[in-house]
């Protein structure tokens, strides 16, 4: 018989250190002394929209703040889209929320993978 009680209120919280990079605890490493998996499935948001080249939100942004639920409900949708392969896949409401909410983060995964700018070469010829 399955027992409920043992069962993760979120499935997606026993999924989520599939999807996590060992780079990416090195990069906040310094900031968090345990990786929860709310914790890190925050900074894998931010880490995939910085590489996604998203905006850095304004201080004062004026996007909704997410409820635990909602936030909950949309992890579990982004672990759905990865685990299928859509690796790319990023929501951009909880990237706002997530860079709200831990700014530290934020700035420490951006330092660490934020992909140059692309420069224009002069053509010598």
């Amino acid at each position: 018989m399955l027992e409920l009680k043992r069962q993760p209120r979120n499935p997606w919280k026993t999924r989520v250190h599939d999807h996590v990079p060992p780079a990416l605890c090195e990069a906040v490493a310094h900031l968090c002394e345990e990786f929860t998996a709310a914790y890190l499935l925050d900074c894998l948001v931010l880490h995939k929209g910085i590489q996604c080249r998203l905006p850095k939100p304004a201080q004062a942004a004026s996007c909704p703040r997410l409820s635990q639920d909602e936030r909950s409900d949309r992890y579990g949708m982004l672990l759905s889209l990865w685990a299928g392969g859509c690796t790319t896949a990023i929501d951009e409401g909880l990237f706002l929320d997530a860079a709200h909410r831990r700014p530290r983060e934020y700035d420490a995964l951006r330092q660490r993978f934020r992909r140059k700018p692309l420069c224009l070469a002069t053509h010598k010829g």
